[in-house]
């Protein structure tokens, strides 16, 4: 079972243009449109892959109604709370050149009252099943508290033990105060440079990856995923240090990549692999996603496909 908490869900729209130009009329073709959020994604892989899958979150206004239809004929079961507001969309164009420009909007506050409604659902949810859930927080918050994520980790831990595995997916100030905090997340996955914003040390290379993971800020954290990009990943899982090679694609659309590795990883966790199998779901959902038009999605088969060509070098 996993649990996937979306703060900030939005309407997507992704084009696909031969040019695009600043300052001129830039012609394409209808977009593909579909529900995203960091979380949705997330659960969305995790269920295409045969997880027991629920995303939580909020949802506001019209934008809000249309993003709830859609929901309806996703792979997975939702529980959204309505609020003020209007949930926002999310706009990215892809050139034939691969450059990749995204236009999203702020969305709706999380409010102190829905942040607490929110964690309460998380709770009484987790709380009623027979095993504890996996619960990935994912994604950015319109919120005034910058220490949300960190308030929830305390609560969670609290209320379901120690030993619940809470997966994040978050950037920024948040992920900092839940890095300085004494209660940690199970796992983290920042990009290489994230991780360098995060220690605020230049980070240009895998090795300046590895040389930094026993950073004082991530000590605690039982799972680290680095991702770099075409060079692949660097990953810490306890005291196994790795680093991931992936082969090359020809990408489509990376937008929703980190958000379907996440979907991977909470998958193999949920189905009790080996951390050399959950790294290569991770990664492997990743560039699947990477392979689609659409934000967020995966095939079984290229996953199937790509996760065998996946090297992982375990480094002393």
């Amino acid at each position: 079972m996993i649990l996937t908490v979306t703060l900030n869900p939005s309407m997507d729209s992704i084009y696909f243009t031969d040019t695009f130009t600043l300052g001129e009329m830039n012609r394409c073709s209808n977009p593909v449109k579909a529900v995203g959020g960091k979380g949705i994604n997330a659960g969305r892989t995790a269920a295409i892959l045969g997880s027991d899958v629920t995303t939580l979150g909020v949802l506001a206004g019209i934008n809000g109604e249309l993003i709830q239809s859609a929901l309806e004929h996703e792979p997975f079961n939702t529980d959204f709370l309505a609020i003020s507001g209007e949930s926002r969309n999310a706009v990215t164009v892809m050139d034939q050149e691969k450059n990749q420009t995204e236009i999203v909007e702020l969305g709706p506050e999380i409010t102190e009252k829905t942040a607490q409604q929110i964690i309460e659902k998380v709770i009484e949810f987790s709380s009623q099943q027979k095993k504890r859930p996996i619960i990935a927080l994912c994604g950015s918050a319109n919120t005034k508290n910058e220490r949300l994520y960190q308030d929830y980790l305390q609560k969670l831990q609290a209320q379901l033990g120690s030993e619940i595995k809470i997966l994040t997916d978050i950037s920024g100030t948040q992920l900092q105060y839940v890095l300085q905090g004494t209660t940690k997340p199970f796992f983290i996955k920042p990009n290489i440079h994230e991780f360098a914003e995060l220690l605020g040390i230049p980070i240009r290379s895998k090795n300046d990856v590895v040389e930094h993971l026993n950073h004082p800020l991530l000590q605690g954290i039982p799972f680290i995923l680095v991702s770099c990009g075409g060079d692949g990943a660097v990953a810490k899982y306890n005291e196994q240090i790795f680093d991931v090679i992936i082969p090359p694609i020809d990408i489509i659309n990376p937008t929703g990549s980190g958000d379907a590795t996440v979907g991977g990883i909470a998958f193999a966790i949920d189905q009790g692999l080996s951390i050399e199998e959950t790294l290569r779901y991770g990664m492997a959902c990743g560039m699947s996603n990477a392979l689609e038009q659409a934000v967020g999605y995966v095939s079984i088969e290229s996953v199937e496909s790509l996760k065998n060509n996946i090297l992982l070098k375990e480094i002393k």
